[in-house]
């Protein structure tokens, strides 16, 4: 079966004087239909820079370098802002960490407006549709929500419209980026459980973006982690939790409180992910691994196998096959 998104090679440089250093270093994923799959990492690691490589939006002096990125059979690279309007928002849709509603605009229009946008004409329909989605998505009294401007909502009520908005055309393929970073414990958790409810009831598969590897794992079915621009480890969110082997990926989860734990101090990995500028030769993480050799400095391995989906690019990995 052909993946729904398929991403291969894929650089994005960023314009620093005449060259383009690599904010995104040779990464390739792919998610099926109706799937969940999570991109975890650090703040400056690359999972947006993926996220908005994906949908054209990249900004002024930043380019895709290489690579293909292919999304329901369709070459997305290339494609003129014309032709990308018309798969935005329709067969692909994405939430950002900062809900960004109009605030001149009631909410009812601006979740309007993808039907607009995309050849729905009548008014009726479109209304209807809007009720219609607001109401599957929990959100209270959609008619009197409908007419109420953004400043009358909460945060995390923000970003339900957010979803409404962005589902409302019943895409194929939703990306959530960071979309619960900014909410409090419960209003994260409602949001995972809308996004479940996306995927289960509209078969929208789901790219979900974040630092927290607790939600990631909570709401997928597998995982890439990335650092300083390319990805360090995948597999099932099962096969990964249970046998994390780059040093990255432990450290990561070392960092996550335990219950079985308590009164003993928690996993810290030392330093910080590197610029663009200071990116190290081999592996990035390099610099901060316990672990890493001479051979870790001097070249990024392949992806080694270790069953299943689970794979590891890791140097002191490949020395023990």
């Amino acid at each position: 079966m052909n993946p729904l998104l398929q991403v291969q090679h894929l650089s994005v440089g960023i314009q620093r004087g005449r060259t383009y250093l690599l904010g995104v270093d040779d990464i390739g994923f792919q998610v099926q239909a109706g799937e969940m799959v999570g991109i975890l990492g650090e703040s400056g690691c690359g999972k947006t820079l993926t996220a908005l490589s994906i949908l054209g939006l990249l900004a002024p002096g930043i380019q895709i370098t290489r690579g293909t990125i292919r999304f329901n059979g369709l070459e997305l690279k290339g494609l003129s802002e014309r032709e990308l309007c018309g798969i935005r928002g329709k067969d692909l849709s994405m939430v950002f960490q900062e809900p960004s509603l109009n605030p001149v605009f009631t909410i009812g229009r601006q979740i309007a407006e993808p039907l607009r946008l995309h050849g729905s004409k009548n008014k009726r329909l479109i209304q209807g549709e809007v009720l219609d989605i607001m109401d599957k998505l929990g959100l209270p009294e959609p008619a009197k929500l409908a007419a109420a401007y953004p400043h009358q909502l909460s945060g995390g009520m923000r970003q339900r419209v957010m979803l409404a908005l962005a589902i409302v055309c019943k895409p194929k393929l939703l990306i959530a980026d960071e979309a619960t970073t900014a909410l409090d414990v419960s209003t994260q958790a409602q949001i995972l459980h809308l996004l479940k409810r996306i995927n289960r009831d509209f078969g929208t598969a789901i790219l979900f973006i974040s630092h927290d590897l607790g939600l990631i794992s909570r709401l997928c079915d597998r995982l890439m982690v990335m650092y300083a621009g390319k990805i360090l480890e995948e597999g099932t969110v099962d096969e990964v939790f249970a046998d994390p082997r780059h040093e990255y990926t432990k450290g990561l989860m070392g960092s996550i409180p335990q219950q079985n734990q308590k009164g003993k101090p928690l996993v810290s990995i030392p330093g910080k992910v590197p610029s663009i500028e200071e990116k190290p030769p081999g592996c990035p993480f390099a610099p901060r691994c316990r672990k890493a050799t001479s051979r870790c400095t001097t070249r990024f391995p392949e992806p080694l196998s270790l069953g299943g989906e689970h794979l590891v690019r890791c140097v002191l990995e490949t020395e023990y096959v």
